[in-house]
């Protein structure tokens, strides 16, 4: 991603008055040009919002949708957050979280005067607590997770397609009893419909994304990202969050 010129009016939502607010969160996420992408992220930050009612929490987007980055930390500047804890809305460590996060919150920060200082937490997965919100997602299908007769699928971005990986569990396994497609992704967009249709055409039952415009998202989902908050405040390495609470 290439580096994005900052508007002036970033620069001026730091000279408001503001009351203070420390720490603050800025959980970032991809973007897609589906506006369910966007819904569903909002409406989890709106339930991290309720598990935490004094906690300050923006939005922020690397591309495609918005507001983008700059722009929530800029709302979170004007707020008085002297602390800004960045939690990327990732479901593996890569690209995004390695190199575009970081260079776009320092881009944001040198563009404000007494810009608020930064941390940054790993991504959301893996973590013990992102397993047992897919698992959650499962048994809203009615698919239970301790059946030993339950042939799972995982459906994810860098997965084999849907169809593919159903085809070959059937033909090495006749006497499947069920087969069932976990689905590892954040919010609905292309690759989750792909799968969708993939698991419906073959009369598979597959979870819903961890996160929709229409559902409340898993609880386990908002402790992680609490979780993964509570890690950049502490300056503290990646560790699992299994057992953290709101």
């Amino acid at each position: 991603m290439s580096p994005r010129t900052l508007p002036t009016a970033y620069r001026r939502l730091s000279n408001r008055p503001a009351v203070a607010v420390k720490p603050a969160l800025l959980a970032i996420a991809h973007g897609s040009r589906d506006p369910r992408h966007a819904a569903a992220l909002h409406r989890l930050l709106d339930a991290v919002r309720r598990a935490r009612p004094s906690l300050s929490a923006q939005l922020g987007f690397l591309d495609l949708c918005g507001p983008d980055v700059p722009t929530a930390f800029a709302r979170l500047a004007a707020a008085g957050a002297e602390d800004v804890a960045v939690v990327p809305l990732f479901l593996n460590h890569g690209y995004h979280v390695g190199h575009d996060i970081p260079m776009v919150t320092e881009q944001a920060r040198l563009a404000l005067p007494h810009a608020p200082s930064l941390s940054i937490a790993p991504p959301l997965g893996p973590d013990p607590l992102l397993s047992d919100a897919v698992e959650r997602r499962l048994r809203e299908q009615g698919v239970s997770t301790t059946d030993p007769h339950v042939h799972m699928i995982v459906a994810s971005a860098t997965s084999a397609p849907t169809h593919e990986m159903i085809k070959n569990l059937t033909e090495q396994d006749q006497d499947a009893a069920r087969i069932a497609v976990a689905s590892y992704f954040l919010a609905p967009g292309l690759l989750y419909d792909r799968a969708r249709a993939d698991a419906l055409a073959a009369n598979v039952p597959i979870a819903a994304p961890l996160t929709t415009p229409d559902d409340e998202p898993p609880a386990e989902l908002v402790r992680l990202v609490l979780a993964r908050y509570a890690q950049a405040t502490a300056h503290q390495p990646a560790l699992s969050s299994a057992g953290v609470g709101t």
